[in-house]
């Protein structure tokens, strides 16, 4: 995964919309699961991949701070937005009385799983630059 911006957003958020629809009609077809909401939950897997790349892409103005908490403002960005959201539909048109369990656990895996591809490539793009960065250092001694 490249590292997030303003040029690749777009890109990003259908790269990662599309592994999490594939994921969840391998999964519903695995168990024979045939989805009734399908239209609304396609539409739910979009607007959180929006959400998520959002979220990750906001490691660009926090580098400055150390990851465990960059991490965690991200992920509580991520909750926080998920539980509004449920709050919404459930006033406007009712939702069953675990679907705040339900959309936690929905939005928590994609965004674990995101974060770590994220940051593993971050940390790679560092890694490389640090070894071009002693390479220019030693031809110059």
């Amino acid at each position: 995964m490249k590292l997030i911006n303003k040029k690749n957003f777009i890109s990003i958020v259908c790269i990662s919309f599309t592994l999490i629809v594939c994921g969840k009609l391998l999964i519903e077809k695995a168990f024979g699961f045939t989805d009734v909401h399908y239209t609304g939950n396609i539409l739910l897997c979009l607007g959180f991949s929006v959400i998520i790349t959002a979220a990750l892409a906001l490691h660009f103005y926090m580098q400055r701070f150390p990851l465990i908490p960059v991490l965690a403002v991200q992920y509580l960005l991520v909750i926080g937005t998920t539980a509004g959201i449920v709050k919404a539909v459930d006033v406007i048109a009712g939702t069953a009385t675990n679907a705040m369990w339900q959309m936690l656990l929905s939005v928590t895996i994609p965004f674990v799983v995101s974060a770590a591809v994220y940051y593993m490539a971050f940390f790679r793009q560092i890694k490389k630059a640090n070894d071009i960065l002693a390479e220019i250092n030693r031809e110059k001694a």
